[in-house]
């Protein structure tokens, strides 16, 4: 089969690969989409990602895929449904290392529920990130709903409901975090950002105010600060900067890693603040989301702006490092 391989920073093709093995608690999956991450995929593929990176390596954490085979031990999985995350290869077998493997024409995913109740799970991780869909489900939908669900799934834990929010960044993360503010009933909504169309993009969402980053502090200033900043630009001096935006009482939620190490001046900034390093949670989510997708209640094309097939998987890199994609989406044949 094929997959996209990253060799070293900066470089990765498509490559021919081994055809992942599947045992008797596995599943085999046929790839139909995976969406690209604009942060982690970027910092993977140019070898900037803080905990490091191992070449060769494949990349792809946004995956769908079709189920094909069953093991004769499985039960959490049936033919014809959809998986989310499946990945080329078993992390314990595979031939290859993998940042979580989605860029992959075929996949497998484990049912450890079957290993836990028949007490097979050895030394082996279990992974609890992998959702099953009705067959009916758009598989691009569901892809997209990953990325949206983890935003989701950090802001659903803050009360937001009639406060001021500033969110940071105009990337999907950020939009989407201006779309539930909204929607969790949010009394205003500031969008930051660098670049004006996105910003258009941010209004059409519902952000009350949009600005420039460079704007911000002057905006925030004139309303007495923010009860709650989201920061989603991935820039480590916007992460220090939006902290001193947060009124005393608030809270900042750091959502995306930040280029470089972030150094907030604590005793010069607002006091009583709470500060918090994000986790996702989007499998608990991810049914909702692919429901509020397919509905409309989220509005797909204003996230989900470009799609490639497979073998233009490089020219996708290419488009998000231009800064001309909000999300873009690779398809399997």
């Amino acid at each position: 089969m094929r997959a996209f391989v990253m060799t070293a920073p900066g470089a990765g093709s498509i490559q021919d690969v081994p055809e992942p093995e599947v045992g008797d608690y596995d599943a085999l999956v046929e790839m139909l989409a995976c969406g690209v991450c604009s942060s982690t995929d970027k910092m993977l593929r140019m070898g900037t990602f803080r905990m490091g990176v191992t070449y060769p390596s494949i990349l792809g954490h946004e995956s769908v895929g079709r189920i094909v085979r069953v093991g004769s031990r499985v039960r959490a999985f049936a033919l014809g449904e959809l998986v989310t995350r499946p990945s080329a290869y078993r992390p314990d077998i595979g031939p290859l290392d993998q940042y979580w493997g989605g860029f992959a024409e075929r996949g497998v995913v484990t049912d450890w529920v079957a290993l836990a109740a028949d007490r097979q799970t050895g030394d082996r991780i279990p992974r609890h990130d992998q959702v099953v869909l009705p067959s009916s489900v758009d598989a691009q939908d569901a892809s997209l709903a990953i990325s949206l669900s983890e935003t989701f799934s950090v802001i659903a834990r803050h009360d937001v409901l009639g406060r001021v929010v500033a969110v940071v960044g105009t990337g999907i993360a950020g939009l989407s975090f201006v779309t539930y503010a909204k929607q969790l009933g949010a009394a205003r909504v500031i969008a930051v950002g660098r670049r004006t169309e996105r910003l258009a993009v941010a209004t059409r969402l519902g952000a009350d105010d949009v600005v420039l980053a460079d704007d911000a502090a002057g905006l925030v200033a004139s309303l007495g600060g923010v009860d709650y900043v989201f920061e989603a630009s991935g820039q480590a001096s916007m992460t220090a900067a939006s902290y001193t935006w947060v009124r005393p009482g608030g809270h900042a939620v750091v959502y995306s890693a930040p280029d470089t190490p972030a150094e907030i001046d604590l005793f010069t900034g607002p006091r009583d603040v709470s500060l918090t390093v994000a986790s996702t949670h989007e499998a608990a989510v991810l049914p909702r989301m692919v429901r509020m997708v397919e509905t409309g209640a989220i509005d797909r094309d204003e996230f989900l702006t470009h799609r490639y097939p497979f073998a233009d998987i490089t020219r996708a890199f290419d488009d998000i490092a231009k800064g001309e994609v909000v999300k873009a989406m690779i398809t399997f044949a």
